[in-house]
């Protein structure tokens, strides 16, 4: 849509294009000289006036420190081109990003959590391979999200991953299986049906 700011840098635009693909006969339009005079693909979607788009984002105020790192980046089109469902999977990925923006406070730790607790829980995720997680508060207060696993948007509550971290590990490994994923080692917490056949095997 017209007013979604995550394409416009990804419009189509260029110094120069030939005469017949010019506007008004055809799809690209000049930017005035004091947005770069570049012509830009111009169609119902993009609006009269693509150029003030991008202007818009470099006036968006910056992230919280720490938000990008746990987060990452504003979701956009291209990464789901390819997809099922791509415009919906997109779709859903802006709003839930824009949520966790809004309820956003800090990263960190709570004062609460000690270096031991700490070492001792990281040794036990990066053991099983959920990296070790990035700490923030926000919506639902402090949680730790294993930004450097294989499921980047999984998290638990900081009290659930230090004080039962192999729970956590064991939880995060139902997850996989429920997206079709087999660890490379399995926690023996994780109850033995949930390995079916159909994932041993690797069929869908």
């Amino acid at each position: 849509m017209a007013g979604d700011l995550s394409k416009a840098a990804a419009r189509p635009r260029f110094k120069d294009v030939p005469d017949d693909w010019r506007w008004p006969s055809g799809p690209y339009r000049q930017a005035p000289p004091e947005y770069g005079a570049e012509w830009w693909l111009v169609n119902p979607f993009t609006g009269r006036e693509p150029w003030l788009l991008e202007e818009k984002i470099r006036q968006l105020p910056a992230l919280p420190e720490g938000f990008q790192e746990i987060f990452g980046a504003r979701p956009t089109m291209a990464q789901f081109r390819g997809t099922p469902n791509a415009h919906q999977g997109y779709r859903t990925a802006v709003v839930q990003w824009e949520q966790d923006l809004r309820h956003f406070k800090r990263a960190g730790l709570p004062e609460w959590a000690t270096s031991e607790q700490l070492a001792e829980a990281e040794q036990v995720f990066r053991a099983w391979g959920l990296g070790k997680p990035k700490y923030y508060e926000g919506r639902y207060n402090w949680m730790a999200r294993f930004v450097e696993s294989e499921i980047k948007d999984y998290d638990v509550s900081i009290w659930t991953a230090l004080n039962w971290t192999h729970g956590t590990v064991a939880h995060f490994q139902i997850a996989l299986a429920s997206r079709g994923i087999l660890p490379d080692k399995k926690h023996p917490w994780v109850p033995p049906h949930v390995w079916t056949p159909e994932l041993e095997t690797g069929k869908e």
